[in-house]
C-alpha cells in the first residue's frame, strides 16, 4: 500500500480559503472510490489516500473568487498526465481511466453556486509504468506540425517497467499505438462529429526500460493525394492493467499540412508577349503557416536554382497557425525587362523545410516580343 505526496504551487502569498480541494478517483475491487481533500494553505504538501487497486486519477480543484487572480491555486505535480474531459457549465466531470467510469456531479441546480475549476489531473499507480513522448519536425513550432512530405522524429522513454519473473508482479509491456485525425478543409480542425478518425494496425510493443527513438517517420494518413493529407497524428504508450481495460501512460500529437500548389494566370507557356499583361496573376494554395512566398523572372528557360528578379507585387508572409491561400499580381514594367528572348517565371516558397532554402512551387516560359512590324504596300496610277 502506497501513498502519493502532492505538491501544491500557490498564486499569491494571501491567505486562503479553506476551499480548493484534491480529488482522489480510483478502483478497488471493481468499485469506484472517490476521496475529496480539502487544501487551505497555498503551498506545502498534503498525502493522498493509501493507492489501492490499479491505481488512481488525482485532481486538484480551485475556486474562482475575487481575492485571487484568477485561481487560488496554479497545479499540483506528481507523476503523468491523465485524459479527463470536463464540461464545468454542465457541473460534470467524465473520467474514464484505468477502466473508471464516474459521473461526478459537481454543483446543483437551483441558487447559484460557485464551481471549482479543474486545475490539473494525473494517473498514479503503485505498480504503473511511467513514460515520455516526444514527436519532433523541422519546424520548431509548439504544438508541433510538419508538411505532409517531410519526416518527424519520435523519442520514447520508459521507466518502471516490471522486469519478467519478478514476484510482485507489475506491468511488463508497453504498447506503442498510432491514431490518426482528418481535418475540416476550411475550418483546419477535428470534424466535430468524429468522421475521419481510426488507428493504424501497425503497433509497437517494448518490454523493457529505456529510451528508444525513430529519427525518420513520415505521416500515413489515408488522404487521396498524399502531399495534400491535412490532419493529425497521435502517438500512445498504452499499457494494459487488465483483461479488458488499458490506459495510455504518455502521448503526443504532430500535425500534417498540405503541400502547396499554386497556378499562374494569364499567361501561357511558349507564346509571345509584348509585355507582362497587367492581369497576370498567381493564385496560391495551402501554402504553409509559416512560410514566404514570391515570384521571380529571369531570362531563359527554366533552371532550378536560378536566382532571378523577384517580382515585389507577388510576394506573400503568413506566420500564422493554419495553412493560407493568397492571390498575387504579377506587376512587372518594360523597362523590368531585358532584351526580348525566353523568359521564365518561377513561383518560390521558403519554409522550415530544406535548410529555409526556397522550393519551386510552379513556373511558366514565354517569349518577350516588342518588334514592331507594318505590313503595307506601294501602289501607283497612271492616267
Amino acid at each position: 500500500m502506497k501513498v502519493a505526496v502532492l505538491a501544491l504551487i500557490a498564486v499569491t502569498a494571501m491567505p486562503a480559503l479553506g476551499v480548493d480541494f484534491v480529488r482522489q478517483i480510483q478502483l478497488v475491487q471493481g468499485q469506484t472510490v472517490v476521496y475529496d481533500m480539502p487544501v487551505s494553505g497555498l503551498n506545502g504538501q498534503i498525502l493522498s489516500k493509501p493507492l489501492e487497486g490499479d491505481g488512481a486519477v488525482i485532481q486538484l480543484y480551485a475556486y474562482q473568487d475575487e481575492t485571487y487572480d484568477p485561481f487560488s491555486l496554479l497545479n499540483v505535480g506528481v507523476g503523468g498526465l491523465a485524459n479527463v474531459n470536463v464540461a464545468l457549465d454542465s457541473h460534470l466531470v467524465n473520467v474514464n481511466l484505468l477502466g473508471i467510469h464516474l459521473n461526478v456531479i459537481l454543483g446543483g441546480s437551483g441558487d447559484y453556486q460557485p464551481l471549482p475549476q479543474l486545475i490539473d489531473e494525473v494517473t498514479v499507480g503503485a505498480h504503473l509504468p511511467e513514460a515520455t513522448l516526444t514527436l519532433r519536425s523541422e519546424d520548431t513550432y509548439n504544438p508541433p506540425r510538419t508538411r505532409a512530405d517531410r519526416p518527424f522524429s519520435m523519442n520514447l522513454s520508459i521507466r518502471k517497467l516490471a522486469e519478467p519473473g519478478d514476484p510482485r508482479g507489475g506491468i511488463g509491456k508497453v504498447t506503442l499505438e498510432r491514431d490518426f485525425k482528418f481535418y475540416h478543409p476550411d475550418l483546419h480542425v477535428p470534424y466535430p462529429n468524429g468522421s475521419g478518425q481510426g488507428s493504424y494496425e501497425e503497433a509497437y510493443e517494448f518490454t523493457k526500460n529505456g529510451n528508444f527513438a525513430d529519427a525518420e517517420i513520415y505521416q500515413a494518413l489515408p488522404a487521396q493525394s498524399p502531399t495534400k493529407a491535412c490532419g493529425e497524428e497521435t502517438f500512445s504508450a498504452v499499457v494494459k492493467i487488465s483483461n479488458n481495460r488499458e490506459a495510455a501512460i504518455a502521448s503526443s500529437t504532430i500535425q500534417i499540412w498540405p503541400v502547396c500548389d499554386a497556378t499562374i494566370e494569364g499567361l501561357q507557356s511558349g507564346k509571345r508577349y509584348p509585355g507582362i499583361p497587367p492581369q497576370a496573376r498567381v493564385l496560391c494554395n495551402d501554402l504553409y503557416p509559416d512560410s514566404v512566398t514570391y515570384a521571380q523572372i529571369y531570362k531563359g528557360q527554366p533552371n532550378l536554382g536560378t536566382t532571378g528578379k523577384i517580382i515585389g507585387s507577388s510576394v506573400v508572409s503568413f506566420n500564422t497557425y493554419a495553412p493560407q491561400d493568397a492571390v498575387v499580381p504579377l506587376t512587372v514594367t518594360e523597362n523590368e525587362i531585358g532584351e526580348d528572348g525566353t523568359y521564365t517565371i518561377e513561383v518560390l516558397t521558403v519554409t522550415p523545410f530544406n535548410g529555409r532554402h526556397p522550393e519551386r512551387v510552379t513556373y511558366v516560359t514565354f517569349e518577350i516580343d516588342r518588334t514592331i512590324k507594318v505590313n503595307g504596300s506601294i501602289a501607283t496610277s497612271e492616267k
